[in-house]
């Protein structure tokens, strides 16, 4: 029995990086190594994949919350504030419309 992991990421780029074993940019080739590192690292199955923001409004929020100046790893015993309409919505099953022009 195979653990299932399913990474949904807002930036097409970086699900190109993941999914690729690409390198990268040069600025960001030491997190892409370890993001490939770890996602091959545990016996799970791994999916990525793009989704736009608002679907995914929570993880936007805690990725926002991420880069307010310190580098060093969060860990949430419960969730923050900042998350908690978000995750009202979301249980709701509230979404939000986007116009998306190709």
């Amino acid at each position: 029995f195979r653990s299932k992991l399913w990474l949904r990421v807002d930036s097409k780029t970086v699900v190109t990086w993941l999914t690729n074993k690409s390198q990268g940019l040069p600025e960001y080739y030491s997190l892409i190594q370890q993001c490939h590192h770890l996602l091959s690292w545990a016996d799970w199955e791994v999916r990525i994949s793009h989704c736009y923001r608002e679907a995914n409004q929570v993880a936007d929020i805690l990725a926002n919350i991420g880069t307010e100046g310190c580098l060093e790893v969060k860990i949430f015993r419960t969730p923050p504030l900042a998350v908690h309409e978000a995750l009202y919505a979301d249980c709701m099953g509230i979404s939000w419309p986007r116009q998306i022009i190709e």
